[in-house]
């Protein structure tokens, strides 16, 4: 696996931590570096789980 895509993996595993102690959408962009497409993705990734 190359580096980038490990890289998004784990930004991906820490937006769904984020999502599910409640931290908003801005928050998010700005610690993981992801866009909101992004983490609307892992949104329903977490919804899909529960």
């Amino acid at each position: 696996m190359d580096k980038d895509k490990k890289k998004h993996e784990v930004a991906m595993e820490d937006t769904k931590e984020m999502l599910d102690k409640g931290i908003g959408m801005g928050e998010i962009m700005s610690t993981t570096g992801l866009d909101e497409r992004n983490i609307n993705k892992a949104r329903r990734k977490l919804e899909d789980e529960d």
